[in-house]
Order: structure tokens, then C-alpha cells, then sequence
């Protein structure tokens, strides 16, 4: 029996110690089982070792051929592209000077051109018949025009409805139209106080005028907006007027021009007013709107 365990030991490739008594057959199968949990042991812990060091292996990170790591070197290389790409440059925004210069380029729009005594004669020329023709074609000019006329435009630039009334003189002044009617005046460029009286008056500002002026003509629309229709100039030098216009917000919104909320008022006003007999008044208190230009 002894000798079948060992040929059986033998076959599997198992060694014997020199100091195993083979005589004694319960000692030595003792032997076999206090052996065999050790080997099984040992073989594990040799697999488990071998494992670890081909997974320590294959999570090394991959090598050029410089023996250099290749992910550092990309993460350095992505840095500097970063850093050497110039940034875009935001650009400023117009400073006042540069918005006053566009501004007074739209008053130029609507600035007469013609100049001299030429152009007076021709101004007059030009007033008179478009007077002819308003009296002929439109109901708002009262019938006993030029005798009874407006004598009097007064703009109010008190939020929020900017009141415009009207003072007529005449024989047929009694009973005519005063008003007062809804208007929205200069909104200024940003940053400019259109309450200060030499800033409202300042080319380029956008702001509405304080002061009195002289009714100086007359036009179907403006140049610089063809929506500004029924125009009644005041301040022709810098394209200031009265006129009808389709957005009048409880705020002051114009680029400088008292835009009236109903065309029948531009109407009235530019039928029944009188070149340099017709005087604007803009007074009252102007209120920084939310939005300038």
C-alpha cells in the first residue's frame, strides 16, 4: 500500500523527504495532508504574485521612443498652444466725442443746403406754395388762415405726458383746438443732462432745445426717418422740429425732436402755424429716460 501511495505521489511529480519514515504508514499519510494545505498555499500566493506584477506591467503608462511618457508631454504641448493664442480684443465703446460727431452727422440730414439770399427767395418760394397747397388739400387749416394762425407752441418736458398746448390769435381764434396733446422729447446721448439748458442746446446732444425759437418752415417727412411725418421746423440747424411720429412712449425718446402722438395734431400744428410769426416755448423738467442713445 505504501509502496502504491508513493508510485501514486511520484506520477503527480511530488518529492519525499529524506526524513520521512516509510515503515510507518499512518505518519506518513499524517505527513501527506500537513503538507498538502501548505503547497496548495504557496502555489496561490506564487499565481496571485505573477498576477500582480503583469497587471503592475501593463498599467504602466506607454513610452515613446525617447522613453519619455507621452501623456505629460501632450498635456504641456496643449498648455503652450493655449497660452501663445492670442486673446480677442473687446472692443471699446464709442466715447462722447465720437457719439456727438454721429450725431451731428443725422442733424446735417436734415440741415437746409441751400445758402445765401438765393436760397432765401427760394425758401420763400417754396414755403408759399406748399402753404397754397395745404390750405387747398387739408381740412385742419382754419378758414380765415393767415389772420388767424398759432401764435404759440408751448412744449412741456414734464414726464410723462410732455403736454403741448396751443395759444391762437386772430379774429377766429375763439373755439380752435388748444390741446393739450401727448408728446415725447429728446432722449439726450448717454451720460448728458438734457435739463441744463446749455447742454440741451448743444449740437449733437439729442436733446430737445430749451428755450423759445421761431417756427423757420416746413416738410413732409425728415430725411433721416421717412415715419417723421407733418414736420414744423424750430431749430432748423440741427434738424429740431415738431412732428407726427407712430411710437410716443410715456418717456423721453427722440434724437432731439418733439414727436407728437397723433398725426391730426402735426396736422393742425403744421396747417395752421406762421414762419417766424409762430413762436415754440420748451420749458419744464426733463427726466433722465432708461434708455439714451
Amino acid at each position: 500500500m505504501i509502496h502504491t501511495l508513493r508510485s501514486a505521489e511520484l506520477a503527480r511529480g511530488a518529492s519525499f523527504p529524506d526524513c520521512v519514515d516509510l515503515s510507518n504508514s499512518e505518519r506518513y499519510l499524517r505527513f501527506l495532508r500537513f503538507l498538502g494545505p501548505e503547497c496548495n498555499l504557496a502555489g496561490g500566493m506564487r499565481k496571485a504574485t505573477s498576477s500582480s506584477a503583469d497587471d503592475g506591467k501593463s498599467a504602466k503608462p506607454s513610452q515613446d521612443k525617447s522613453g519619455k511618457k507621452s501623456a505629460p508631454k501632450k498635456a504641456a504641448i496643449g498648455k503652450q498652444a493655449a497660452a501663445a493664442k492670442p486673446r480677442a480684443k473687446v472692443p471699446a465703446p464709442p466715447s462722447l466725442a465720437q457719439r456727438i460727431a454721429e450725431a451731428k452727422k443725422l442733424e446735417a440730414l436734415d440741415r437746409p443746403k441751400a445758402s445765401g439770399a438765393a436760397a432765401k427767395e427760394t425758401k420763400k418760394s417754396v414755403k408759399g406754395l406748399a402753404l397754397a397747397a395745404a390750405s387747398a388739400a387739408h381740412p385742419f387749416r382754419n378758414s380765415d388762415f393767415p389772420e388767424t394762425y398759432i401764435q404759440q407752441i408751448s412744449v412741456k418736458l414734464d414726464d410723462p405726458n410732455h403736454p403741448v398746448t396751443l395759444t391762437w390769435t386772430g379774429p377766429q381764434s375763439t373755439g380752435q383746438e388748444t390741446g393739450p396733446f401727448r408728446s415725447s422729447p429728446g432722449a439726450g446721448l448717454k451720460g448728458l443732462n438734457c435739463d441744463n439748458t446749455a447742454t440741451s442746446r448743444r449740437n449733437g446732444s439729442k436733446c430737445t432745445p430749451k428755450g423759445t425759437f421761431a417756427v423757420s418752415g416746413f416738410e413732409d417727412h425728415l430725411n433721416s426717418d421717412s415715419r417723421a411725418t407733418f414736420v414744423t421746423w424750430f431749430v432748423r440747424e440741427r434738424g429740431i422740429a415738431l412732428h407726427y411720429f407712430p411710437s410716443v412712449p410715456k418717456s423721453a425718446a427722440s434724437h432731439g425732436c418733439v414727436r407728437l402722438e397723433l398725426k391730426r395734431v402735426a396736422q393742425l400744428i403744421q396747417s395752421n402755424s406762421r414762419t417766424d410769426l409762430t413762436s415754440v416755448v420748451i420749458d419744464g423738467t426733463w427726466t433722465k429716460p432708461a434708455k439714451q442713445w
